[in-house]
C-alpha cells in the first residue's frame, strides 16, 4: 500500500513539474529573456555560460511554491538519496552536515590561527585564576561512521582533529578526549547534534576532568528525569527541506525526550544554594540533549549557561570574556565546548580581534 501512495504521489509531482514547465515557457520566449541568452555558440555551451543563463531564465520563469520545493527535495532524497548541497545522506534516515565532510578552502591556515588564538585564550584565563577544559566534539561522520555507510570524507577533515592535537600539544591545555570510548552512533539521525546517550557520555568524561581540576566533587545531589518520546524532526530535515514530506518520502524523524535535573538542597534558603563555581561556555552541543544537565548530575554542582547556537570554536569563550567578565570573578573553571569542524572555517570578525588584542 505505501509503495501506491509514493507511486501516486511522484506521479503527482511530475504532473506538478510539467505544469511549472508550461507556465515558465511565456518568460522563456519573452524578449528580455531571449536577449539574455542570444550570444549562443560553441564556446558557451562547452563553458557552461549558456546552461547558467538559461538556468536562471528558467527559474524566475517557474512559479514559486514552498509546497512544490518540498515536494521536489523529499522526491530527489526518495529517489537518488540526493538531501541537496548542504546535506549528505548515509545509511537509510541518517542525515549528514556537508560542511564537516568537504575540504575548506585556506581551512589549515585557519586551524593553525585557532591554535594561537587558544594559546591566548588559555593565558587570559591562567591571568584572571580561572581553570579551563576544553572539550572537542568531533564530526558526526567520524563518531557515527557505521551510519554514513561510506560517505567520502575530505582529507583535511579527517585529519582536523589530529593536526589540532599535534599542533596544540605543547600550550599544555586540558582537553577530553571523546573518541575512545565513544557510544555509537551517540548521534541523532536526522540532526548535527548527539544524542542523549552520546551527550550523557560527554558529560561524565567531561566532569571526571573537571573534578580533578578542582581537587574536588560537589555536594548537592543532582537527579535527572526524562519526559515521553516525542517525534522531534532534526536541524538536517530543516536543511534539506525534508520535513514537509517526511511522512511519503523520509526520513523518519528522531524520537526526543525532554531531560531535567531536579536539585535536593540541604535546606530551604536561597543562601543554602552555593554559588556556582563553574561554568559552560559552548555551541548548540551544549545547549541539547540534556548535555549541561547530565553534566551538573556528573559533577554534583550547578553549572552556569552561558553557551551560544552558532558559537562555533570561539564564540561563546570570547563573549564571555568581552561582555561577562564579570561572572569569572566568583569562577573557578570554566568548560569550553566546541564542534572539531569549526577549526577550518573561516575566522570571525571577533576572533580575528582578539589575535591583535594586546592582552596585560
Amino acid at each position: 500500500m505505501r509503495a501506491k501512495l509514493h507511486l501516486v504521489y511522484a506521479a503527482a509531482f511530475l504532473l506538478v513539474c510539467f505544469a511549472g514547465m508550461a507556465a515558465s515557457l511565456p518568460h522563456l520566449w519573452s524578449e528580455p529573456a531571449r536577449a539574455a541568452y542570444a550570444p549562443l555558440s560553441a564556446s558557451t555551451l562547452l563553458n557552461g555560460t549558456f546552461t547558467a543563463t538559461f538556468d536562471r531564465t528558467f527559474a524566475k520563469g517557474v512559479p514559486h511554491s514552498d509546497a512544490l520545493d518540498g515536494a521536489a527535495a523529499g522526491l530527489l532524497y526518495y529517489t537518488l538519496g540526493d538531501a541537496g548541497p548542504q546535506v549528505r545522506a548515509g545509511c537509510p534516515g541518517w542525515l549528514f552536515l556537508a560542511e564537516e565532510i568537504q575540504e575548506v578552502r585556506n581551512g589549515d591556515t585557519s586551524l593553525e590561527r585557532r591554535v594561537e588564538l587558544a594559546r591566548k585564550i588559555a593565558a587570559d584565563f591562567a591571568r584572571r585564576g580561572v581553570k579551563l577544559v576544553l572539550l572537542p566534539v568531533p564530526e558526526k561522520v567520524s563518531l557515527a561512521r557505521a551510519s554514513s555507510c561510506g560517505l567520502p570524507v575530505a582529507r583535511q577533515a579527517r585529519d582536523r582533529l589530529a593536526a589540532w592535537r599535534g599542533l596544540s600539544a605543547g600550550l599544555g591545555l586540558r582537553e577530553v578526549n571523546l573518541t575512545p570510548a565513544w557510544p555509537a552512533p551517540g548521534f541523532l539521525r536526522t540532526d548535527t547534534h548527539w544524542n542523549a546517550t552520546g551527550a550523557s557520555f560527554a558529560a561524565a568524561q567531561t566532569a571526571q576532568m573537571v573534578n580533578a581540576a578542582l581537587g574536588d566533587r560537589g555536594s548537592t545531589k543532582v537527579t535527572l528525569s526524562e519526559g515521553a518520546p516525542y517525534p522531534r524532526p532534526g536541524d538536517l530535515m530543516r536543511i534539506a527541506n525534508l520535513i514537509r514530506t517526511a511522512d511519503i518520502f523520509g526520513p523518519t524523524p528522531d524520537q526526543w525526550r525532554d531531560i531535567t535535573a531536579n536539585w535536593s538542597r540541604t535546606g530551604g534558603l536561597l543562601d543554602d544554594a552555593p554559588v556556582p563555581a563553574v561554568i559552560l561556555a559552548g555551541s548548540s552541543f551544549s545547549l541539547r540533549a540534556g548535555f549541561i544537565e547530565s553534566l551538573q548530575a556528573a559533577l554534583a554542582r550547578e553549572v552556569v549557561q552561558r553557551s551560544l547556537a552558532g558559537g562555533g570554536f570561539s564564540g561563546a569563550i570570547l563573549d564571555l570574556l568581552d561582555a561577562h567578565a564579570d561572572l569569572l570573578q566568583r569562577t573557578k573553571l570554566v568548560v569550553w565546548e566546541w564542534p572539531v569542524r569549526a577549526l577550518t572555517q573561516p575566522l570571525t570578525d571577533a576572533e580575528r580581534r582578539y589575535l591583535e588584542r594586546d592582552l596585560p
